[in-house]
């Protein structure tokens, strides 16, 4: 609908939503070619920037199943989450290098590590595909797999901040998207909404926002750290009409 209109804009970086597309077309297809098939899980430990958005169509788009991690989690939980979910690919931040290095070891059924480099340095220390290159080896065309149901589910989000270990919450491709279009009436979104990306993406996949600003063709505005000074820069210059808080 609004091929040439922006879609996501961090830093110095922005995407059409043509070229949000082509990418998320391109990390899907990436995925199946690693041998990621429906059902199976794809675990992203990643900040809100670029990179996190595309993983909540990415694996959808082919019947996969996205495990968004809680970015502030210590690695015990971090690997817990990724063996009781049974991911098959982890796409992390290096930020975060140093804590996959150390549980890298325990964790069996991780078959392919992907590093996004943002803010922080490669770490070199782990056996990885750099984020920009997996999705340059995806083979042309059109990668997408029909869900069987509406039922299906496209999402496992885990708890975190309680006495027990983190419990995962599934939603379905239904519910996500009753959800989403509850945000878009409830927050009167429309295309010229520039949704400031304050809430984290882990939490309840950041309440259905990836998929309800894309739903009214707003603009993502990715926000890598909540910082009082950035945030009101960002209102002033990008014009932010939502926000949660």
């Amino acid at each position: 609908v609004y091929p040439n209109k922006l879609a996501v804009k961090y830093n110095d970086r922005s995407y059409t939503y043509k070229e949000f597309s082509d990418r998320i077309n391109k990390l899907a297809g990436a995925l199946k070619s690693q041998g990621v098939k429906k059902g199976e899980k794809v675990a992203f430990l990643v900040p809100n920037i670029p990179e996190m958005l595309e993983g909540h169509f990415a694996p959808l788009k082919i019947g996969a199943i996205l495990v968004a991690i809680n970015t502030r989690l210590s690695g015990r939980e971090i690997s817990y989450i990724l063996n009781h979910s049974e991911s098959k690919v982890l796409v992390f931040d290096s930020e975060f290098g140093d804590i996959i290095e150390k549980i890298k070891p325990e964790l069996p059924n991780i078959d392919c590590f992907v590093q996004v480099v943002d803010t922080e340095p490669e770490n070199k220390n782990i056996e990885s595909i750099e984020y920009e290159s997996f999705l340059n080896s995806s083979p042309d065309g059109e990668h997408f797999v029909e869900l069987d149901s509406e039922e299906d589910i496209i999402t496992i989000n885990y708890t975190s901040g309680t006495t027990g270990l983190p419990k995962g919450v599934q939603y379905s491709s239904r519910g996500a998207y009753i959800s989403s279009l509850g945000n878009v009436i409830e927050l009167s979104m429309s295309s010229t909404t520039n949704y400031l990306w304050t809430l984290p993406m882990f939490h309840c996949n950041g309440w259905s926002g990836p998929w309800a600003v894309t739903a009214a063709g707003g603009t993502h505005v990715c926000l890598r750290q909540v910082r009082a000074d950035e945030i009101f820069r960002l209102i002033s210059e990008e014009i932010i009409t939502n926000m949660c808080c």
